[in-house]
């Protein structure tokens, strides 16, 4: 079954994201190496409403898994730890794909496109955006 997105599906994203990443600098107030993560724990849980969340540290980003629901819920900040405004086309695959939404990558980087030309996007490189 193929499952279209659309605007509120990416807001909603960023959504998500921002509230992981706030619960996460919440739960651990002294990192403070956003480039490489070094002193970021490896992994853990925390809590986003009345939801738990285990998190694995990778390279620069951080992967949030929704435990309390299945299939996993996927939300891989992958770069960008800082601003949880920013998104790409990978990670909003990843999460989509988690919640068995066939969305092919071409159909996200259009909308994602079309966003910018509408002005809540901001394309900040050639693969990333930035919620306005």
């Amino acid at each position: 079954m193929v499952f279209h997105i659309d605007t509120n599906d990416i807001i909603g994203f960023v959504r998500l994201q921002k509230g992981l990443m706030n619960a996460f600098f919440i739960a651990y107030p002294i990192v403070k190496d956003f480039t490489w993560l070094l002193d970021f724990p490896k992994s853990g849980n925390i809590k986003l409403d009345h939801d738990l969340w285990s998190f694995i540290k990778h390279g620069k980003g951080i992967k949030f898994l929704k435990r309390s629901s299945q299939p996993e819920i996927v939300v891989d900040v992958s770069t960008n730890i800082n601003n949880p405004n920013m998104i790409d086309v990978w990670r909003l695959s990843q999460y989509f794909l988690s919640n068995l939404s066939e969305v092919s990558d071409s159909e996200i980087k259009c909308l994602l496109d079309e966003m910018v030309y509408s002005g809540l996007l901001k394309k900040t490189s050639e693969k990333q955006y930035e919620l306005i």
